[in-house]
């Protein structure tokens, strides 16, 4: 059997072995992040070389919204006093409108009430003087008629006159009776 001495000896060993080992993997781990490291870094140093000149841009654009933001602010502060003006106007005009086509419409009544007014005056009108003066005429025109063909008879012993007068006369008295009987 093993001694004591042996057995510290062989577990110091193993014991050795494994801090070595470990010892071992340590650094090759530290290697391989070092390198890791320059290469990240390598890679880091060529971005930044490469967007420099859009973090200038981004930096010059940034000033430039720095230096335009007060003047955004009033265009858009003009912008909406604008707008409000332009909506009290609209509601102006709007109401303007209503006004005056209430006016129009009510004066559009009135004249058609009045043109209908005169129209049926002017018909009655035509009327009266149909009734009234037409038919006195009339009377009167057959009353001269009749003196005339009395006259004739006392003249020339009832012959008809050659001017053709009565036929008119009968035509148009005959066209007038038919309007009348119409």
């Amino acid at each position: 059997m093993p001694t004591n001495s042996t057995v510290f000896l062989v577990f110091t060993g193993v014991l050795a072995f494994a801090v070595l080992l470990q010892t071992l993997i340590v650094l090759a781990a530290l290697v391989a992040a070092k390198a890791a490291q320059r290469k990240t870094m390598e890679q880091l140093e060529k971005m930044h070389e490469e967007f420099r000149p859009v973090l200038h841009a981004a930096t010059d654009l940034l000033e430039l919204l720095d230096d335009m933001a007060p003047r955004i602010r009033a265009i858009t502060v003009n912008v909406h006093t604008a707008s409000e003006r332009l909506r009290d106007q609209v509601d102006r005009i709007d109401s303007v409108v209503g006004d005056v086509t209430g006016k129009t419409r009510h004066q559009v009544s009135r004249i058609d009430s009045m043109v209908t007014d005169t129209l049926n005056a002017v018909a009655h009108g035509t009327r009266v003087v149909q009734e009234n003066v037409m038919a006195p005429l009339r009377q009167f025109g057959g009353w001269m008629a009749t003196v005339r063909s009395a006259m004739d008879l006392l003249r020339g012993g009832g012959e008809r006159r050659s001017t053709g007068y009565r036929g008119d006369y009968r035509s148009r008295r005959s066209s007038a009776s038919d309007e009348d009987f119409i």
